[in-house]
């Protein structure tokens, strides 16, 4: 298991007399876990995908049917190549979920996959977290040389996210989801 407690907001305001002051810092302690997906933690997951949108944003249409099941999830990850984690806090709640895989037979690259954290969390900085244990993990687990993923153009939040923690556009594509086309970025981290 990763664990990580670190996590600082720093808040600016507003001075009588214009300008902007940062140097209020609050500590916020997210303490996450990265361990291994059980079927268990399906129903949860998915219950953070609300519309078939936000579905194909999460799944970039891996899965052939909306809403999938738990099993389908389980039969999504049922490959040697394939590690999927989820994140827990400290009180055992599942926060977050992320797929690890291979995705050559090099095995020096580790491709990101099916990134979502519960939707009450988002924005406080769980995804950041999430990926630096999966980074974490890419690298002194599985020896990863080089990660990559994907994001669709209509997830900024995500593309935010990604490049918040180091990851870099290094591509474009474009794929047809749902008879429409999707545009995105192909994202790498060395």
């Amino acid at each position: 298991m990763w664990k990580d407690k670190r996590f600082t907001v720093t808040l600016c305001h507003s001075i009588l007399g214009g300008g902007t002051d940062c140097e209020m810092r609050i500590e916020v302690d997210i303490s996450m876990t990265l361990r291994p997906f059980t079927i268990d933690d399906a129903p949860i997951i998915l219950s953070w995908i609300k519309d078939k949108t936000a579905f194909r944003k999460w799944s970039a249409d891996r899965y052939p049917v909306y809403p999938p099941k738990p099993e389908d999830m389980l039969a999504q990850y049922a490959t040697d190549n394939i590690f999927p984690f989820t994140a827990i806090n400290d009180d055992g709640n599942v926060v977050g979920h992320i797929m690890l895989r291979y995705p050559d037979p090099s095995k020096t690259v580790i491709r990101l996959g099916f990134v979502i954290v519960d939707d009450n969390l988002r924005g406080k900085g769980y995804g950041k977290q999430m990926l630096q244990l999966a980074i974490q993990k890419a690298k002194n687990v599985f020896g990863a040389k080089k990660i990559t993923l994907g994001v669709f153009d209509n997830n900024p939040s995500a593309l935010h996210c990604y490049e918040s923690v180091g990851f870099q556009v290094i591509g474009t594509d474009s794929y047809f989801i749902d008879g429409e086309e999707w545009t995105g970025k192909e994202m790498e981290l060395n």
